[in-house]
């Protein structure tokens, strides 16, 4: 009957922590591609873009020129990787405001602290030295009609003529922004998933159906599989952290893993065994190879899988997890009878 003295149970299991390990290899797989197409580091620009774009510093002037202004700043400029010696000879207009192209330059994190002092010396740049409220103020009505001259004197008038106030006030304005960052981050971060999903699932011929299959009609692989999602679920939950420790050096974050990130030998062992095509995948029993019921069989089996996979692994391993601890926890034998 097995260990869990339920042959269905066990394939349950299985297969949970079959889409466990490949939701594993498929977060590790996405992080690798945003550190390569520098997704943090875009986002990052185009939620500065929107915050800064369509403001001259003076009437007719240029609507980029608040937006080149930014990134003219020591403070923005002192983030960026040095340039190859090719970039290094092209104008500052075209270095100032990044767009179109990704800049693989361009910081992927900018502390709230830093986007303020900018913004507040860009708007006081006719006062040198020292700032007061009054001078915020001032140049805030000095900008022509534009996006951050509005939301500039939107927060001078909520700040009680304070100085730190309107800083505190542009501080949430910026962060109110990174939410919005945030949120297309994860859906760019779901899409790739999607992607890399799919992509795992043709390679590794994970076809959920066939993975039910192997499971239930090999009860030796099928205890293996069980014994090792036991260990899989004393392990920490599978989560990836990407931190910025130091703010001065916004370029090279730390992204940590856990051990519950990582495949042991066992594991792949495993994937080995029930993945792959292998055993005459391309025919049937007849010999025919290819017929309607087996591709309608397999593309159902992939389109699981990459749905499975699309949840996350913090998804299944929780699931994981209650199966088992509700299996296992029972009633403990001090506990009197309700």
């Amino acid at each position: 009957m097995g260990l869990f003295n339920s042959t269905v149970l066990e394939v349950v299991v299985g297969i949970i922590f079959i889409y466990l390990l490949l939701s594993i290899l498929c977060t590790s797989a996405n992080e690798w591609v945003a550190a390569m197409t520098r997704r943090r580091g875009e986002m990052l620009r185009k939620g500065i873009r929107q915050l800064l774009e369509n403001q001259p510093l003076k009437e007719g002037g240029d609507p980029e020129e608040f937006l080149n202004a930014f990134y003219k700043h020591p403070l923005i400029k002192s983030m960026m990787p040095a340039a190859p010696s090719k970039a290094r000879d092209r104008s500052d207009k075209q270095d100032a405001a990044p767009s179109g192209k990704i800049d693989k330059r361009h910081p992927a994190y900018l502390a709230p602290r830093t986007f303020v002092a900018v913004i507040t010396d860009i708007v006081t740049g006719f006062k040198p030295g020292s700032v007061e409220f009054d001078h915020f103020e001032e140049g805030g009505h000095a900008l022509p009609q534009g996006n951050v001259r509005t939301c500039v004197l939107a927060l001078v008038q909520r700040s009680n003529q304070d100085l730190e106030q309107a800083q505190l006030a542009t501080e949430a304005w910026f962060k109110d922004a990174m939410d919005r960052v945030n949120g297309w981050y994860k859906r760019r971060t779901q899409l790739w998933t999607v992607i890399i999903a799919l992509f795992l699932t043709l390679v590794a011929n994970a076809n959920t159906i066939n993975i039910v299959k192997k499971l239930g009609n090999d009860p030796v692989l099928r205890t293996a599989v069980v014994e090792e999602a036991k260990v899989r679920a004393q392990k920490p939950r599978p989560t990836i952290s990407v931190e910025y420790a130091d703010q001065d050096d916004p370029t090279n974050p730390t992204v940590t893993h856990n051990e519950g990130n990582e495949l042991s030998q066992n594991e792949m062992d495993l994937l080995g065994q029930i993945l792959g095509w292998h055993d005459n995948v391309f025919y049937d029993k007849n010999g025919y190879s290819w017929t309607k019921q087996i591709w309608l069989e397999r593309l159902i089996g992939w389109l699981l899988t990459i749905l499975a996979i699309s949840l996350g692994a913090p998804f299944w391993f929780d699931i994981l997890n209650k199966i088992i601890n509700i299996r296992f926890a029972g009633k403990s034998p001090e506990e009197p009878k309700k």
